[in-house]
């Protein structure tokens, strides 16, 4: 007697739909993030939060994200670190879930280049950390959808 897919109940059917499904997402949240490979396209500033931890900001750390171009989902991230103290850089999504953490290991400036194509709509924030004090840079990534009606008469 030989199986087959189509006979199988649903039950095992909707399990391995269900199951395929959780997979891929969690493959497309666990990549690793890619470097852009065209630095010359124009680069336009992302969305900001609040700056925090005065402590590191005195010391004149600083992050920038910005974006490659304005279609594109990759990201240019600039740390300033003239203090030259160990940070580490982490990327975290609207649930404060670390997707990426890097250790900069104090250099007086880090250039990074992530691609964050395959992550779903959010709220994503780029963080460096020097012990307790934090510096942070939020990009929201929304999916826009534009309806276009036609009508023709005869």
């Amino acid at each position: 007697m030989k199986h087959s897919i189509v006979k199988a109940p649903k039950r095992v059917l909707t399990a391995l739909a269900l199951i395929l499904g959780i997979s891929l997402q969690a493959s497309a949240q666990n990549e690793v993030f890619a470097l852009a490979n065209n630095p010359a396209e124009k680069i336009t500033h992302a969305a900001t939060a609040p700056e925090e931890a005065n402590t590191m900001i005195k010391r004149g750390c600083k992050i920038d994200v910005l974006q490659e171009g304005t279609a594109a989902l990759r990201f240019l991230v600039q740390v300033d670190n003239p203090s030259q103290d160990k940070l580490v850089l982490y990327i975290k999504d609207g649930n404060s879930n670390t997707l990426h953490k890097e250790v900069l290991d104090g250099n007086p400036r880090f250039v990074g280049r992530f691609n964050m194509e395959k992550l779903e709509d959010g709220a994503y924030t780029f963080e460096i950390r020097n012990g307790k004090n934090k510096l942070e840079k939020s990009v929201d990534i929304k999916t826009q959808f534009l309806v276009n009606r036609v009508v023709s008469v005869e």
